[in-house]
This record gives C-alpha cells, structure tokens and sequence, in this order.
C-alpha cells in the first residue's frame, strides 16, 4: 500500500510540475509577445514622427515662399514682369474693420433674418343669430 500511495504522489508532483512549467512557459511567451508588440508600436510611432517632421519642413517651405510672393517688391515686378498694369488702391478704397471680421460678416449674412416687423393678422367676427 506505502508503494502506491508513493506512487500517486510522485504521479501528482510530476503532473503538478508540468502544469507549473506550462503555465510559466505561457507567462513567458506572453511577456515576449507583448515586448514585441510595444517595440513594433514604438518603430511605428517614430516612423510617423519622421513624416509628421518632413511634412512640416514642407509646409514651412510653402508659407516661407508664399511670403516671399506677397512682398510688395515682389508684387511690383510680377505686375511689371507679366504687363498686368495693375495699380495700388485709391486711400478712399480702403476700409479697416476695427471689430471681429466674423461677427462683422455674420451680421451682414443675417440682417435682413431678424427685423423687427409686426406680423399682420386679420380675423373677421361672425354674426350671430
């Protein structure tokens, strides 16, 4: 009897162990799974950074010339280069808008919406009998 009862404890520990190592050995290819995934995400966090980067070298490249082509000087010799005949506005021409341009427009958009009109309304009493 002392040989089987030994029996079924080494049978239980070596069945306990195995699950033990499973168990481990799952932990373990978790933990790797993750770390890949967290460095696969941060190459392509900084691959995204690198274009977010370029793309701003770029537009900053586009505002540089873009003033470049408003400079008065500039205008001047495209207007003189092209024969456009083109010609500064009259100082009667000008108008400076001291208040927010949007409010200033939406007004203009809305005025006629809102008036102040009475609404007419007719009725015609019945006589009675």
């Amino acid at each position: 009897m002392q040989n089987s009862s030994s029996r079924a404890f080494v049978n239980s520990l070596l069945v306990y162990s195995l699950v033990a190592i499973g168990c481990t050995g799952t932990v373990g290819l978790g933990m790797v799974w993750s770390r890949h995934e967290i460095s696969a995400l941060a190459n392509e966090n900084k691959a995204l950074a690198t274009q977010i980067a370029a793309l701003d070298r770029q537009s900053q490249g586009t505002m540089a010339e873009i003033a470049a082509q408003q400079d008065p000087v500039a205008l001047l010799q495209s207007n003189a280069r092209w024969h456009l005949g083109l010609v500064p506005p009259a100082p009667d021409h000008l108008l400076y808008v001291n208040q927010d341009p949007e409010m200033v427009l939406a007004s203009k958009r809305n005025r006629g919406l809102f008036e102040d009109r009475a609404a007419a309304v007719s009725f015609r009493v019945a006589d009675q009998p």
